[in-house]
């Protein structure tokens, strides 16, 4: 299953992004309808705006070990 099916993602998940973000899942989720996918909050932590927030279909990021 992709995360996009999931309705939920564990908090602290590290992604590494295509555009080589390396970002964090906060465990909110939001569900798209006009796509039936899954999208999952996550924070930057390394990347030109550390903190910042947003929604990301994470089966378009690399998972990276803690």
């Amino acid at each position: 299953m992709g995360y996009a099916e999931q309705n939920s993602v564990e908090k602290g998940l590290r992604f590494k992004t295509r555009g080589g973000l390396l970002v964090q899942t906060t465990g909110n989720t939001t569900h798209i309808a006009s796509t039936d996918v899954y999208v999952h909050e996550v924070e930057v932590v390394e990347g030109p705006t550390p903190g910042g927030k947003y929604l990301h279909n994470l089966d378009y990021a690399e998972p990276v070990s803690s």
